[in-house]
């Protein structure tokens, strides 16, 4: 999954949630994806609906950045050599897969309710929309200051 912060090609950086905000448009969209095929897949006997968790993951790694606070300690491993691989994951920022079960079954196994995947993509949708309206009228701020700065 490409980055948006890469494909937008942003490098003006004013605040530490910037990376924040990109995972989160990441992985909404990841999840318009998954609810898109579950839609999809609504007449697939056995399909199980997918969907991704991230949202503690998010309200994990906010906590670290703004509140200098972490649920768990990190331990950093040695390298006693250098080919051996670095200890920890170099993006610490990852969403859990799962199958969402929780309504019965159809005759043909499958367990796919379009209410609620509808309802799901509907909050989705909102929460992108959010995100980038954000995003968009934090960056016309420095926009408007550095064109004004241009006439004094």
């Amino acid at each position: 999954m490409e980055s948006l912060s890469k494909a937008l090609g942003t490098s003006f950086e004013t605040s530490k949630a910037y990376g924040l905000v990109y995972s989160a448009l990441d992985y909404r969209s990841l999840r318009q994806d998954l609810i898109a095929s579950n839609m999809a897949n609504v007449d697939t006997p056995f399909y199980r609906p997918r969907d991704v968790h991230f949202e503690d993951m998010l309200a994990e790694k906010a906590s670290q950045i703004f509140d200098n606070k972490s649920r768990t300690e990190t331990l950093k491993l040695t390298q006693a050599l250098p080919q051996h691989l670095p200890g920890g994951f170099t993006d610490p920022l990852t969403g859990s897969l799962f199958f969402r079960d929780g309504h019965l079954a159809r005759n043909d196994g499958n367990s796919v309710d379009l209410d609620v995947e509808t309802s799901e993509m509907g909050k989705n949708s909102v929460m992108y929309q959010a995100l980038t309206s954000a995003l968009k009228k934090h960056k016309g701020i420095f926009a408007y200051a550095l064109e004004s700065s241009k006439n004094l």
